[in-house]
């Protein structure tokens, strides 16, 4: 699969119809005056109540984007008119043993249909908008999650140093929606000392830190249904979520033959530039004379990846790699460094060498398969010598990783909508 270039986008030249969100969550019964709260109650009361009282269901209601509209459309289609006309009918018995008319109102059913197809495309309508306005709001200003600091501008940034700073990662910024009302619910849970993973409540802030900490906990649980509001792949199909997108996608992949796959060679960016290339002699000598810095000098003994994802996140804040100096631009940066002779590793080696640096500052960085060691020791080129070691402190589960860069892919590839 192909790195992750552009966040699903909503086309400026659409013609699509302005559509509203109400705050109201109050809802009349289809049938009657009755009213229900449906964010207090949810739709459980309305329900029992259309059940009960006037002996109607309503089917597949996963599959209603829009649950209050959908109520108020078929509020002013049944007024003064027989349920038989638009409803499945069918006989049950009561207690008493007499038969009485049950009414159903699925999908199955044209008008159903078209209006659950109508409110679903809506509804991706909306939270694309919401979307687009997000990415654009450069007034976003946001406390982070784990620290004092706080960020104003683009959502992406408070994001993006959770992630590098503080290793707990959502995803990608640019495919999240509702980016305020998220982190508010992050910061409620984590204000109770909840887990955001496991979900286990904490006696106080400190224990639920070195929890999340030594479990690797820093993520939310993907399996918690409140935070699928909170990501666009949950809008793009009716009555399907992530998980329900990713089990036929693993089908499909399942089914096909791929025997005849061949994975072209990914091209890797280098550590200072936007240069570009696949090959690693390649990539070494132009390290060596654009930027005088010789990766094949480096002592068997350095951990390269560690050098990698350093160098990355230096460059990334516009800091100096050896003096640590900021600069206000990655331009003013690389001046600075080619005048300075400063492409080169810190004399004390403390710096870069910390278990932080065993994680990738970007997702799908190719330098690491281009520059790092063959991880096959059978291979006779390796040295007897060298010795693969794996901190302690660092064994997490990464069961993950591969859903997570599938549902970014899924994501990616419904971006022509």
């Amino acid at each position: 699969m192909n790195p992750i270039l552009q966040p699903l986008s909503f086309p400026d030249n659409s013609t699509q119809e302005n559509v509203e969100e109400t705050n109201n969550s109050i809802c009349e019964c289809l049938l009657c005056s009755d009213a229900f709260d449906l964010k207090t109650d949810g739709n459980d009361k309305l329900l029992a109540h259309l059940l009960i009282k006037h002996k109607l269901v309503i089917g597949d209601l996963k599959e209603i984007a829009d649950f209050q509209r959908y109520i108020s459309y078929w509020k002013g289609k049944l007024k003064d008119a027989d349920l038989k006309t638009f409803c499945f009918v069918f006989e049950s018995k009561n207690e008493n043993g007499d038969i009485e008319n049950y009414y159903m109102l699925a999908h199955e059913l044209p008008e159903d249909h078209n209006l659950r197809e109508r409110l679903q495309r809506e509804k991706l309508i909306l939270v694309l908008r919401q979307q687009q306005n997000e990415r654009k709001n450069e007034n976003f200003s946001r406390s982070c999650l784990f620290c004092p600091k706080t960020f104003c501008g683009n959502r992406k940034i408070v994001f993006e140093h959770m992630n590098f700073d503080h290793n707990f990662s959502v995803g990608l910024p640019d495919n999240i929606v509702f980016a305020e009302e998220f982190l508010n619910l992050l910061e409620e849970k984590l204000s109770k000392n909840i887990c955001l993973y496991c979900e286990r409540t904490f006696k106080d802030r400190n224990v639920l830190k070195e929890h999340m900490r030594k479990k690797q906990h820093k993520q939310i649980n993907p399996k918690n249904k409140e935070y699928d509001k909170f990501y666009l792949i949950n809008y793009l199909e009716k009555g399907k979520n992530w998980e329900d997108i990713m089990e036929e996608f693993d089908e499909t992949c399942h089914d096909e033959d791929w025997s005849d796959w061949i994975e072209p060679d990914a091209e890797a960016i280098c550590l200072f530039c936007d240069f570009q290339c696949s090959e690693s002699e390649k990539m070494c000598l132009h390290l060596s004379s654009a930027h005088s810095f010789d990766m094949k000098s480096l002592n068997e003994d350095f951990n390269i990846i560690k050098i990698i994802n350093y160098i990355r996140r230096q460059v990334h804040i516009w800091k100096c790699i050896f003096c640590d100096k900021l600069h206000e631009s990655k331009k003013e940066l690389m001046s600075h460094m080619t005048e300075q002779t400063h492409c080169k590793l810190p004399d004390d080696r403390e710096i870069w060498d910390q278990s932080q640096y065993y994680f990738p500052t970007f997702e799908n960085d190719a330098l690491f398969s281009l520059l790092c060691p063959s991880e096959d020791t059978s291979d006779e080129s390796v040295s007897h010598n060298q010795v693969v070691v794996i901190p302690e402190e660092l064994s997490f589960d990464v069961s993950g990783l591969k859903e997570e860069l599938i549902k970014h892919e899924l994501i990616v590839n419904k971006s022509n909508i």
